[in-house]
């Protein structure tokens, strides 16, 4: 009898502890593909804002790392 009363007693517990989540996923809420439809348009936004910055970076570095050496012409100027 002691066996089952504690199989009953931990079945209870088991259950009490994920009752909540099974009551969370039988809620209706039709708001969630509106907010994530927002934050995707958020993250497109900022996504787009940091192309200019990669390629100014990329940009840089392969300057810095590039091996050519232009010849620079000095031209004189004559000032007024």
């Amino acid at each position: 009898m002691n066996k089952i009363s504690q199989i009953a007693l931990s079945g209870i517990v088991l259950f009490a502890t994920v009752m909540p989540a099974f009551a969370a996923s039988a809620r209706e809420d039709n708001s969630m593909t509106l907010v994530y439809l927002f934050l995707g348009v958020c993250g497109l936004i900022i996504f787009l804002q940091l192309i200019p910055v990669f390629a100014l970076g990329f940009g840089i570095i392969s300057g810095i790392f590039s091996g050519k050496e232009t010849n620079v012409k000095h031209v004189s100027v004559r000032h007024r």
